[in-house]
């Protein structure tokens, strides 16, 4: 057996392989190299704080593994009360494509929830949108002013 021209004849047929492996998975390399909640995460609030995006507190955790969103939320969430619950950013193509934050007004009796959003590539960048269970009130769009209301009566301040 000659086994300098097996490998000869084999780094042609190894060359290409190892080329539509690379072509197949170059987007979940770049991921892992480059992960979105490094990038995207306290590091982006110098530039979400220009916006004036709420910034992610550096305390915040996520165990999100997607390559495409991370949900980010305190250490220790509360049972009820009025609370900013979630930072979500949502990644396309390596590129932020929306920064949002959720707070609720959670009792024994009521949950509310508003939602104020980013979104990057919009004319209309921003979205406000509302939900109270407890009235029946599902997903309804508002606009600054009335979200700004609703996190003043819940104590509350968009930061």
């Amino acid at each position: 057996m000659n086994w300098s021209r097996i490998k000869d004849d084999l780094k042609a047929p190894l060359a290409v392989a190892f080329t539509i492996l690379f072509v197949l998975i170059q987007d979940k390399l770049f991921i892992w190299i480059f992960p979105p909640g490094k990038k995207y995460g306290v590091s982006f609030n110098a530039e979400r704080e220009r916006l004036g995006i709420a910034t992610l507190p550096g305390t915040w955790i996520t165990k999100d593994k997607y390559k495409e969103m991370k949900v980010w939320h305190a250490p220790d969430v509360p049972d009820s009360g009025y609370f900013r619950y979630t930072k979500t950013v949502i990644v396309k193509s390596g590129k932020i494509i929306y920064d949002g934050d959720i707070y609720l007004h959670v009792d024994k009796s009521i949950s509310e929830r508003l939602t104020i959003g980013y979104i990057f590539k919009d004319q209309n960048k921003w979205k406000y949108i509302y939900e109270d269970q407890s009235s029946g009130i599902s997903e309804k769009s508002i606009t600054k002013a009335q979200s700004d209301s609703i996190l003043k009566s819940w104590r509350l301040v968009y930061k």
